[in-house]
């Protein structure tokens, strides 16, 4: 939303918006020209000529009554992002469980070493340019979130998919339900134009004679672009080469950590090939990209342990975490403290959960971020006391006792990791 509000008062729109609190993205958008304020402001809606709102917003939010009582123009957020890519000549839409937010930005690093005109609306903010990066109209770089199946209302020339598994419990009743959704997105690809999938994924196995324009990438199976030579290097980076079309390609060394990231640079060199980029500019876009924000994000140091914050809100995500962090612990121990996000993930993901943290030595459990809800599900105390059954594992509630207690357990070579996609985050600039 934020990125969609800043592209808005480049384009020259009077923008405004609201949110349940203040935050250093609100205080982002003030910088940048926004009147943002918290709760709600009937005087204000009352001027405006279009509210667009995200659905994660609830139905009986008062700005949202006050606009169907009195007639003011709204649209979510999923078709109003369709309305703007439209108008740019080639969309490129990157869709999957986990990833987009990287592989989004390795587009945009892509683009921007290629000299090509680009815009990129990222859901992270990368290090050298925030969440958007406006340098013309030709290619628009978006994600494609699957929740409340917002990604079917665009139409992409290039649809990536970086993988599909649960995660939206509250849209998604089964695996037949979120598979058929992801292969509408892909057969909502404009004629003329590709889909980028992972052949490594069990959704590309069921539905691969479905679409006839697909590039495949994968690192354990046949496809088009494979990473073949795949080695570790310093600090939890990985190094591969490229086998293309039956060709070896080129030799990348990436500067983010973790194995997971090979995925998504595949995905980024298919998706930006598939566009016309030159190969050159494609590998130095790959190998410069530095991360996002809150994606393995060295946070400094806290009791001599290395501190690092991370989205990972899935089991999946979080196993991938922990891999990277043993491989750049110093002999310490890893310690992960996690923040269950919404009561429907947490008892949809129950198990996978409990067998997420195998490898960390201790977690600490927060109270989870709801969200959008306010019941059922399971809470993060449930968690906690499943994970305490075969785990070192302490539970809280409050964030000065949580980071007292971290700051406190942690020693020199240790590394801690700060997981979930709620405010957990905060605990890292308590701590360090």
């Amino acid at each position: 939303m934020s990125a969609l509000a800043k592209l808005m008062i480049l384009k020259g729109y009077v923008v405004t918006g609201s949110d349940k609190r203040y935050s250093a993205e609100a205080e982002s958008l003030a910088a940048w020209g926004a009147y943002v304020y918290v709760g709600s402001d009937e005087e204000i809606i009352k001027n405006t000529d279009l509210v667009v709102y995200s659905q994660a917003i609830p139905s009986d939010d008062a700005e949202l009554e006050f606009c169907r009582r009195h007639n003011v123009k709204t649209v979510r957020r999923d078709y109003f992002l369709a309305e703007v890519a439209a108008r740019y000549d080639t969309v490129v839409a990157v869709a999957g469980t986990h990833g987009k937010t990287t592989a989004t930005a390795m587009l945009a690093r892509i683009f921007k070493e290629s000299g090509e005109l680009f815009t990129a609306h990222v859901g992270g903010n990368t290090f050298d340019a925030g969440n958007l990066i406006c340098k013309g109209d030709k290619f628009f770089v978006t994600e494609a979130c699957e929740y409340k199946r917002s990604f079917l209302a665009l139409r992409p020339d290039v649809a990536v998919i970086l993988n599909v598994e649960a995660d939206h419990p509250d849209t998604y009743r089964s695996k037949d339900e979120l598979f058929a959704a992801f292969a509408s997105y892909v057969m909502n690809v404009r004629d003329g134009g590709v889909a980028v999938v992972n052949a490594d994924t069990e959704f590309y196995r069921m539905y691969k004679c479905t679409y006839k324009d697909m590039y495949t990438f994968s690192v354990d199976t046949p496809s088009d672009c494979r990473a073949v030579n795949i080695r570790l290097l310093t600090n939890g980076r990985y190094g591969f080469s490229i086998f293309h079309k039956g060709y070896p390609d080129s030799d990348i060394s990436l500067k983010v950590a973790g194995r997971h990231n090979i995925y998504n640079a595949l995905a980024a060199y298919l998706a930006a090939t598939a566009c016309g980029i030159e190969r050159e500019a494609v590998i130095r876009g790959l190998e410069s990209f530095g991360g996002v924000g809150g994606r393995y994000e060295f946070k400094g140091i806290c009791s001599g342990a290395e501190v690092y914050v991370d989205y990972a809100h899935h089991p999946t995500e979080i196993r991938a975490a922990i891999s990277t962090a043993l491989l750049t612990a110093r002999g310490g121990r890893v310690i992960t403290v996690f923040q269950p996000h919404t009561l429907s993930r947490t008892e949809a993901l129950f198990d996978g959960f409990l067998n997420a943290f195998c490898d960390s030595d201790a977690v600490f459990v927060f109270k989870e971020y709801k969200a959008r809800e306010t019941s059922g599900g399971k809470t993060a105390y449930e968690l906690y006391e499943a994970l305490r059954a075969r785990h070192e594992a302490y539970y809280f509630d409050d964030t000065i006792a949580l980071a007292n207690a971290v700051s406190a357990y942690c020693r020199k070579g240790d590394v801690l990791l700060i997981l979930g996609a709620g405010d957990i985050s905060s605990l890292a600039s308590l701590i360090v």
